[in-house]
C-alpha cells in the first residue's frame, strides 16, 4: 500500500492521483483519513491501516503566510519525525519514502550548535528556535534534508530508500499565498532560470519517478526542483 499524508490538495493530491492503485490519502482535510503532523496518535492511527508499506510521501506542511515561527517548525520538522517515527516498522523490503522539504533549506548557513538542535527535532528547545516565520521555514526544511540523510543508512539495511524533494515557488494554493504576502517569492520567481513557478503535476512526477525501481539507486538524497531558482540565486 502507498500513502500520502497531506494529500488532500497540492503536490499531494497530485502525487496520490499518479500514485493511484492502493494508495491511502491522509490530511486534515475532510474527506481524507485523518491525520494531523502536530498529533503523534493521529498518525500512529493512519500507520496502523497500512500492513505492507510500498511509497510513503510526506508532503503536508505550512509556510511562512501560513503560520508563526513555533508552529512552522512543529509542523514542519517535528512533524516531519513524528510521521517517520509512526511508520517506521512498516519500513521494509522495497519501502521507498519521499519526504517534501523545500528550496529554502538550501539557504543560510548555521552553527553547528543549531544544525545539532535541528538533528534532534523532537527536543521542545527546536521550537525556541527563533520567533521569524521565515527564518523557521529555512530551519525546519534545512533539518528534514538533513533527517533523511541520517536515515539513508539504517533504511538501506532493511532493502529501503529515503529520499527528500525540494520544490521552488509551485502554483498551489500555499505557493498563492506566499507570491501575495509580500516576501521573497514572486521575486524568486523572477529571478529563477526558467522564470515561472512549478505545477503539482511536475513535482508529483519527479515524485513518482522517485518511488519507482527506476530510481532504485537513489537514497539519502535531496532533489531541487525548483526551476533553477537556487542556481540563479548563486547558492
Amino acid at each position: 500500500m502507498n500513502v500520502v499524508i497531506g494529500g488532500g490538495s497540492g503536490i499531494g493530491a497530485a502525487t496520490a492521483v499518479r500514485l493511484g492503485g492502493d494508495t491511502l490519502v491522509a490530511d486534515r482535510a475532510a474527506g481524507h483519513v485523518f491525520c494531523d503532523l502536530t498529533d503523534q496518535a493521529s498518525l500512529d492511527a493512519v500507520a496502523a491501516r497500512v500492513d505492507r508499506l510500498g511509497a510513503l510521501v510526506i508532503s503536508a506542511g505550512v509556510s511562512p503566510a501560513m503560520a508563526d515561527a513555533r508552529t512552522i517548525l512543529d509542523v514542519d520538522l517535528a512533524g516531519m519525525a513524528r510521521a517517520l517515527a509512526a511508520f517506521d516498522p512498516l519500513v521494509g523490503e522495497g519501502s521507498v519514502v519521499v519526504c517534501v522539504a523545500s528550496m529554502a533549506g538550501h539557504f543560510g548557513d548555521f552553527p553547528a550548535e543549531t544544525l545539532a538542535l535541528l538533528d534532534d527535532p523532537l527536543n521542545d528547545a527546536v521550537l525556541t528556535l527563533t520567533d521569524d516565520p521565515g527564518f523557521a521555514y529555512v530551519l525546519a526544511k534545512r533539518g528534514v534534508i538533513r533527517m533523511v540523510r541520517r536515515l539513508a543508512g539504517e533504511y538501506g539495511r532493511r532493502g529501503a530508500r529515503i529520499v527528500s524533494v525540494s520544490p521552488g515557488v509551485i502554483a498551489t494554493p500555499m505557493g498563492a499565498l506566499e507570491m501575495a504576502s509580500g516576501n521573497a517569492s514572486l521575486g524568486i520567481v523572477k529571478a529563477s532560470a526558467l522564470g515561472r513557478p512549478g505545477t503539482a503535476e511536475e513535482l508529483a512526477s519527479v515524485i513518482v519517478f522517485l518511488c519507482s525501481d527506476a530510481a532504485r539507486f537513489v537514497t539519502g538524497a535531496d532533489l531541487l526542483v525548483d526551476g533553477g531558482a537556487v542556481a540563479a540565486l548563486g547558492r
